[in-house]
């Protein structure tokens, strides 16, 4: 498993499925060109609620920016918020003892 803290993701490393290598397979995936769609792709909650803080930050950047600019923020932002709404609806849940006890 490989962090890649710029894209908030987890990679699950198997070559085969790697989008990030567009010819061959190598050891080690590219993380400065990892792909959100690639099925290597896992994703933590903690992971989740920093794609809505970003979202947030370029929204506010949004605010005092001219409309065409504004308006690409804006979409980048509602990018990285459905993101995020994907991974909390889709994610898979394990009890925890504490869970489980109730």
């Amino acid at each position: 498993m490989y962090d890649n803290p710029n894209a908030f993701v987890m990679c699950v490393y198997k070559p085969d499925r790697a989008l990030c290598h567009h010819e061959g397979t190598k050891d080690a995936p590219s993380l400065d060109r990892c792909v959100s769609t690639c099925a290597n792709i896992a994703r933590t909650d903690r992971q989740a609620d920093l794609l809505i803080e970003r979202a947030e930050t370029i929204e506010k950047a949004a605010a005092s920016s001219p409309e065409p600019l504004a308006e690409r923020l804006n979409g980048n932002a509602a990018k990285l918020r459905e993101r995020a709404e994907r991974h909390h609806r889709d994610r898979i849940k394990t009890d925890t003892p504490r869970e489980s006890a109730r």
